[in-house]
């Protein structure tokens, strides 16, 4: 099944097969085809606290499922994702405490954090 035709507004992703409203603001959706699978960053400041995190990477299947939510590089109040890629078969995510993070596409997992500032 290709769900490369999609499009996102607001919090609701719809493909021609469903349409989904998330919990926050869509910023990016990367679908990869060959694990059918979406993974969506919401807008980081659509969820600003005064304390803890907002691990604001998530990924769906095809049927909508969440499979995970995406790990962060520290624990620092307020850090979360502000852009993602994915280039030469990596995700690449880059938080706003400096870390440009490899993610593990299965699991959400860092596989890789480096230090930019």
């Amino acid at each position: 099944m290709n769900f490369s035709n999609f499009s996102f507004e607001g919090n609701v992703i719809k493909t021609e097969k469903f349409s989904k409203e998330l919990d926050y603001p869509i910023q990016d959706i990367i679908y990869l085809e060959d694990k059918q699978c979406f993974i969506v960053l919401y807008d980081m400041g659509s969820n600003i606290r005064k304390w803890g995190q907002f691990p604001n990477i998530i990924c769906f299947n095809s049927k909508g499922e969440k499979i995970w939510t995406v790990e962060l590089p520290t624990t620092d109040t307020g850090d979360s994702y502000f852009r993602m890629q994915f280039k030469n078969g990596k995700l690449i995510a880059d938080s706003w405490c400096s870390f440009s993070c490899e993610i593990d596409v299965n699991t959400g997992k860092i596989k890789e954090a480096i230090f930019f500032k």
